[in-house]
């Protein structure tokens, strides 16, 4: 018994050890990256200083110019959205970005899938924390989603396993815009025949009471900063009645609301689309341009 109980403990030993080792490796390749969205990551939660700071999900990604802004109002401007990503990550992101220098400027460009609706496992916005974990307040974004985490996070490779492929790439190429401004506008215009028409119903929204909780500490982490929230353009247009809740907190804090979700400007304007959802460059630059005017006009700026 003695003899197996000794095995088992050096099995575990053992598997202690490659874990370390292993994620040793992983984190060696994430802070040497040459390009990606790594890159980018260690970029914006190690280094980003900067007066204006652009949060969101892939729409914010490709619809803002931070050159333009920068040019316009004579203040460094960042582009920090992330693919497939909205509130949870982007309040973290904040966090670290604020330990640095304040900015003066958040504009977060809403997106109700991301930072408003249920439905989601919230587990997969935890992606591009865990490797800055130990961050003053990340701990606690974990805690708020799952307690169990704090455990799984003891694993050194856990906090890889989902972008080892990634992690690899984006150590060998060097394919990043990180110390550029983070935009990356799509090209080319919108095909109709690869489109339809969204279905127009009035339904029941189900919110995500976590989302929103992460949109009054993203306000509470801004509060000696202008913080201003917009509707980006969609070509579809949409009902705005699903931003009632976050349109509500910003009644109830003096938060600027700025929707440009059924512009008619935009709306069906195949020429600034590269999809339904998403611009093309020409469609961010105009966009941007016509969201500095509307910042100009509301404030001193």
């Amino acid at each position: 018994m003695k003899r197996f109980l000794l095995k088992i403990v050096l099995l575990l030993l053992i598997l202690v050890g490659i874990d370390f080792v292993v994620g040793l490796i992983f984190h060696s390749l994430e802070k040497n990256a040459k390009g990606g969205y790594t890159q980018r990551d260690n970029f914006i939660c190690d280094e980003l200083e900067t007066d204006i700071l652009i949060l969101g999900s892939s729409r914010c990604v490709r619809h803002y110019n931070p050159q333009i802004i920068t040019d316009s109002l004579e203040m460094t401007c960042y582009n920090s959205g992330q693919m497939g990503n909205g509130i949870i990550l982007n309040f973290g992101r904040l966090k670290m970005v604020s330990e640095r220098k304040k900015p003066k400027i958040v504009i977060y460009d809403l997106y109700p899938s991301f930072d408003l609706l249920g439905g989601e496992d919230n587990h997969k916005y935890l992606t591009w924390l865990k490797s800055h974990y130990e961050r003053d307040g990340i701990a606690d974004i974990f805690d708020s989603i799952d307690q169990t985490e704090k455990f799984k996070m003891l694993s050194r490779m856990y906090r890889y396993n989902s972008r080892i492929v990634e992690l690899l790439a984006d150590y060998l190429l060097s394919t990043s815009t990180a110390r550029n401004n983070g935009f990356s506008p799509l090209r080319g215009e919108l095909n109709r025949t690869k489109i339809g028409e969204v279905e127009r119903t009035q339904a029941a929204y189900a919110y995500d009471s976590l989302k929103l909780f992460y949109l009054e500490k993203m306000i509470d982490e801004a509060k000696d900063c202008r913080i201003v929230f917009v509707v980006s353009p969609i070509w579809y247009g949409m009902d705005t009645s699903i931003y009632e809740p976050a349109k509500e907190l910003c009644r109830q804090r003096g938060i600027e609301f700025i929707d440009f979700a059924n512009d008619a400007k935009y709306v069906h304007h195949d020429e600034y689309f590269r999809n339904g959802t998403h611009m093309n460059a020409r469609g961010a630059d105009e966009f941007t341009r016509d969201l500095l005017k509307y910042l100009r006009k509301e404030s001193s700026i």
